[in-house]
C-alpha cells in the first residue's frame, strides 16, 4: 500500500506543490487512482493521480474533491520521507 501525505485543500484559485501553482498548469492524468483518507473525518475518497511538467521539474500528486467541493491534494511519500 502506498503512503500519502495530505498537502491541503483549496476552493480552486491557487495551490502550490513544490513551488508550482497547480492551477496555472495543465494536469496530465496518469490513469491511476488510489484511496486517501480525509484528514478530519478519516472518510475514504478515491482520488486520481496527476502529473505536471514544467521546464524545471515534474510533480506528481493525487487530487480530488471532498464533499464540500474543495480541491484536496495528496503526495506519495516514502516511509522515511517528511514533507513540510
Amino acid at each position: 500500500m502506498k503512503n500519502y501525505t495530505y498537502l491541503g485543500k483549496t476552493s480552486g484559485k491557487k495551490f502550490c506543490i513544490e513551488g508550482i501553482d497547480v492551477f496555472s498548469h495543465s494536469w496530465r492524468s496518469l490513469g491511476e487512482c488510489d484511496i486517501v483518507l480525509e484528514p478530519d473525518t478519516k472518510k475514504p475518497y478515491s482520488f486520481s493521480v496527476y502529473q505536471i511538467n514544467t521546464d524545471d521539474k515534474t510533480v506528481e500528486f493525487l487530487a480530488g474533491h471532498f464533499e464540500n467541493d474543495d480541491w484536496a491534494f495528496y503526495k506519495e511519500v516514502d516511509d522515511d520521507e517528511f514533507i513540510f
